[in-house]
């Protein structure tokens, strides 16, 4: 085995949604960047988006974290997510997992690449380790000069620390001390000074019935954190904390919490122990408050705290002080002795629903008021400002004012009882990219990127004007107008089937056990940009109610006339969908879908796609599961077209015969149709940018900009056209045949469902032009079947399972004779002609036709094993070919993890072949998936460059493991090759290729490829 060292494989597309849990969101400026990176957590992986929001190329992940702690002494699959990502210092990123794991990374600025130390292993300690809910982290030098990372992690079980010394080359595990037994849902690190190590530590805890703001401090090298109290008022968990740092060694911190409120708290300047005057009110010791504690103190607390008197005692008193010594010494004199005092400054009140983080917007030269922004599980977003009114004026005091909402954020709308897929249910975390960007984490994984201009309005009316104008100058505020820019979006579940637009390629469609099913496309980039283009969701044709399993896509092309149709030819752009159910849904196209692909591709309407028959878009009944197609829908007001977008929207769905009406009723309008749309514009004071002569491109303008989450869910739907009834268990897998070049034959669907005995082991033949059975194939296997592949000439499906055989159904020589072609109902399409029982050892997860040789087809296992087989017939003129399945090769995959080899899950043959590496031959490039989530792409000789002298294949590429999935790979699919792009067959000494690959880490992943021979 040789690996070919010049292959090239390039990351395209990662979509993965953000895992649905607060703190896995951050932002990062790296040291030689101007701008900063998004960094969020998908499963148990991190990925890097690097640009703006508001610039082009669109945002994209463009790098991805691969952690290598993915077994466990054992050597077995952690089952675990990333729950928390915190900044350690500007090139260092803090990770948490479920599982109590906690690493971090390193940026390498000479090598351009990211480290992995692992601080907190599984293995590390026998006790078991809790999921944690929050970490944050800073780096300090001690004496040496040496980097020490200091960590605080919060979980069930309390509060701990990690110390351990910065390494990028090895794993050195950290000293842990647990000095909070109190659950805890949030923590937070912040320096105290500037001229000492001093660390402020917050605590949030997460009890059942009273929670507080537990302060400590440390000074390091020490490992000891001193208590100084807990801060009381919030009554849920307390959620998130942010600090802001202002000047003379002042600090504002936000909390947030379950009760919908937001409590601000000023720690003031160091003052000397001997000087303070200032009173302290609730102020209680670390073993005060705990679950034996009397109701009755706990009620006293909190309504002395809700208490909204006016009394200014107790306005200026201190919630708590900070004491901690001038020289870094543990034990001092008074006089030796600072304190800080910590006040309640304000409470904010204006979310409905629990407040998932806090976060303060970045100083810039032109604005240094502070400004908090705030999410919450209401869906919306919130920026607070404190405003001064006239009696602060008055008094100039500078520390006075009333915080407000000055800004909503969110987006409403949805499917009323619909799926998380349908519709936002909330955000779970929000920050600030600059000063003028945020990102937002809604519920379901997706990042809405917002982008604000400003300008000054002025105060007050006209009555006024003239008296209040010195006034009116004084208050004069920016008012932000923010604007909604492309989302980062994908599933976030396990994603467990793709498949290609059948033609060219020209989209992506995966499901997986999120319910819904995605659409990604290549989006046009400016011409300044260094990729061309990039990859994003674009659709989401369905959401479902049942996981789905399974899909293939079909309609390689309609025959010219509707009457052809019936009988051979496919409808372009529909797909079928299986699910945890019964039956198979068909879906079609809609127009608007089209429409928004072409302006993406920069193509014209093809005649044969303006004659089909498609509706507009279609929508999902409350409660319902079905698309229901609606020509007529009453799309609602489009922005970039003011109030004419529902009238051009309802032209736009009338029928030919309607339009021409139209135009013969209105006696302004000329031939074109166009005039009657730029009368609709003219109206409503637009002007019509859409070429003439070009009935689609009237609605351009509203498909060409990304769809973001809202618009996904709820306007991108597909029509459902069909249901296939016949299975009694759920679907496991679907395939489609090929389009025949010798017949009328519709196009097959080939469709197994879970079994567990011989009568349910049957694989189902499909005509969706009918939407009926065609027949059904027994006999073959006695469970489940888990993959089927069609050869390219459909003269042979091959099937495997979990009983471990290998099946060939030969098609029958006698086409006339077949359903498909109006012969006898009776006559069967297949039979089973050959079998190989124990094809391998264990469960035969993949297997795929070579769609260079049709006798030619691979295996994969959970062996680990791949193997190759030739079918070899023999040919016979009144009956049909007996046959017989050889194997022609076998080898394993070349990534190991010790002695045993990973279990290959998923197999794909690439529709162009390469010349073998001595040129004496044709290699077919054979792509592998495997359970760890490794990918690798092979070159297998065909059987006619097959030599005893040979190996029969050799390892070309492997994918880099930084670019791979965390979790096994479901599937694999090549992109077709478009259109007198290559003949199959052509032997090239290097071919470009894509590649797509979906996984249970949530991932879909888009390789581009060269493959040099």
């Amino acid at each position: 085995m040789s690996l070919s060292t010049n292959c090239q494989s390039k990351l395209r597309l990662h979509g993965a949604a953000a895992n649905s849990t607060p703190h896995s969101l951050l932002i990062l400026t790296l040291p030689h960047q101007n701008s900063k990176i998004t960094v969020y957590a998908s499963s148990g992986i991190i990925n890097l988006i690097s640009s703006s929001s508001s610039s082009s190329p669109p945002p994209h992940v463009t790098k991805t974290l691969r952690t290598k702690t993915t077994k466990n002494a054992n050597n077995e699959s952690l089952d675990r997510v990333i729950t928390s990502l915190c900044t350690i210092s500007s090139r260092g990123i803090g990770c948490a997992f479920s599982d109590g794991t906690i690493t971090t990374w390193w940026y390498n600025t000479k090598e351009d690449e990211w480290k992995e130390q692992v601080i907190v292993s599984t293995s590390q300690d026998d006790e078991m380790l809790y999921s944690i809910t929050d970490l944050d982290g800073i780096l300090v030098q001690d004496e040496d000069n040496k980097d020490t990372i200091v960590i605080v992690s919060g979980a069930a079980n309390g509060v701990s620390l990690h110390t351990a010394l910065k390494s990028e080359n090895e794993d050195i595990s950290a000293e842990t001390k647990v000095f909070s037994t109190l659950p805890a849902s949030t923590v937070k690190l912040h320096p105290l000074s500037s001229s000492s190590n001093e660390i402020l530590i917050l605590m949030g805890t997460a009890l059942p019935r009273f929670n507080k703001i537990g302060v400590y401090t440390l000074l390091p090298p020490s490992k000891d954190v001193k208590f100084h109290g807990y801060l009381l008022g919030h009554q849920d968990w307390i959620t998130s904390f942010d600090i802001l740092p202002l000047n003379d060694g002042e600090f504002k911190v936000a909390s947030g919490s379950k009760d919908a409120k937001i409590r601000l708290w000023n720690i003031h300047a160091p003052i000397s122990a001997g000087d303070t005057t200032t009173k302290v009110i609730n102020n209680v010791e670390e073993g005060l408050l705990n679950e034996d504690t009397d109701e009755g103190l706990l009620d006293a607390f909190i309504e002395e705290d809700e208490d909204d008197s006016d009394d200014e005692e107790q306005h200026d008193a201190a919630r708590l002080q900070i004491i901690s010594s001038k020289s870094g010494e543990e034990e001092e004199e008074e006089e030796m002795m600072i304190v800080r005092n910590i006040t309640l400054e304000a409470l904010l009140i204006g979310h409905e629903e629990t407040i998932t983080s806090v976060s303060w917007r970045p100083f810039s030269s032109t604005n240094n008021t502070p400004t908090l922004m705030s999410s919450s599980m209401d869906r919306t977003i919130l920026l607070w400002t404190s405003q001064k009114t006239q009696q602060d004026s008055e008094e100039e005091e500078e520390d006075k004012g009333v915080w407000m909402p000055m800004t909503r954020l969110g987006a409403a709308g949805g499917i009323l009882g619909g799926s998380i897929g349908s519709s936002l249910l909330g955000f779970v975390d929000a920050a600030f990219l600059s000063e003028c960007e945020i990102v937002g984490h809604g519920y379901g994984g997706s990042l809405h990127f917002f982008h604000s201009s400003s300008k000054e309005e002025e105060e007050g009316n006209d009555e006024n004007k003239e008296s209040d104008e010195e006034e009116k100058k004084g208050n004069d505020e920016m008012v932000e107008h923010w604007d909604v820019q492309s989302n980062i979006t994908g599933h976030f579940r396990g994603v467990v089937d793709l498949d290609w637009e059948v033609l060219n390629g020209d989209y992506l469609l995966t499901v997986g056990y999120d319910q819904t099913c995605r659409l990604w496309a290549q989006v046009p980039t400016s011409s300044s940009s260094a990729e061309k283009t990039t990859w994003h969701e674009v659709g989401r044709p369905q959401v479902h109610g049942y996981d789905l399993t399974s899909i293939t896509c079909i309609g390689y092309g309609a025959s010219s006339s509707s009457s052809e149709r019936k009988t051979g030819g496919e409808k372009k752009h529909r797909f079928v969908s299986g699910a945890d159910e019964k039956l198979l849904r068909v879906f079609d196209a809609p127009s608007s879908t089209l429409r928004l692909l072409r302006s993406l591709r920069n193509e014209a309407s093809a005649k044969d796609e303006e004659k089909e028959d498609r509706v507009e878009r279609a929508y999902i009944p409350s409660l319902g599961l079905s698309n229901k197609a609606e020509a007529k829908e009453q799309m609602e007001e489009v922005e970039e077209i003011g109030g004419g977008g529902r009238e051009l929207a309802e032209h736009h769905g009338k029928t030919q015969e309607e339009k021409e009406k139209e135009k013969e009723g209105n006696a302004s309008t000329t031939s074109n149709e166009v005039s009657v749309e730029q009368q609709i514009l003219e109206k409503n004071g637009m002007t019509n940018i859409f070429p003439e002569n070009d009935d689609d491109n009237i609605l351009v303008k509203q498909t060409t900009k990304l769809p973001n989450e809202r618009d996904l869910g709820v306007t991108s739907l597909w029509p459902e056209v069909g249901k296939l009834y016949g299975h009694y268990y759920e679907i496991s897998c679907l395939t489609c045949s090929s389009p025949s070049s010798t017949d009328n034959d519709a196009v097959l669907v080939a469709s197994a469902c879970k079994a567990r005995d011989v009568e349910h082991a049957s694989i189902r033949l499909w005509n969706v032009n009918t939407n009926s059975c065609v027949e059904v194939l027994t006999g073959g296997h006695k469970s489940t079947v888990v993959a089927l592949s069609f050869s390219s000439d459909n003269k042979y499906l091959a099937s495997s399972g979990k009983d471990r055989r290998l099946c060939i159904w030969q098609r029958h020589q006698k086409e006339a004779a077949s359903p498909l072609s109006g012969g006898d109902d009776t006559q069967s399409l297949y039979k089973l002609a050959a079998a190989v029982d124990s094809a391998h050892k264990r469960i035969v997860w993949s297997v795929d036709f070579c769609p260079l040789d049709p006798t030619l087809l691979a295996s994969g296992a959970r062996d680990g094993a791949v193997r190759v087989w030739k079918i070899v017939s023999q040919e016979k003129e009144e009956e049909d070919d007996e046959v017989e399945v050889k194997e022609v090769c076998r080898f394993d995959p070349s990534f190991k993890i010790g002695k045993k080899a990973e279990s290959v899950t998923a197999i794909a043959f690439a529709p162009k072949p390469i010349l073998s590496s001595d040129g004496s031959g044709t290699e077919a490039v054979l792509a592998i998936g495997m359970e760890c989530g490794m990918i690798e792409i092979w070159a297998v000789r065909l059987p006619d460059s097959m030599s005893s002298t040979t190996s029969g294949a050799r390892l070309l590429l492997s994918i880099p493991p930084s670019d791979c999935h965390i979790d096994t790979v479901k599937k694999l699919a090549w992109r077709p090759c478009r259109t007198q792009e290559g003949k199959v067959g052509a032997k090239d000494t290097s071919v470009s290729l894509t590649l797509a690959s979906c996984g249970m880490d949530h991932g879909v992943r888009v390789f581009d490829l060269d493959i040099v021979s």
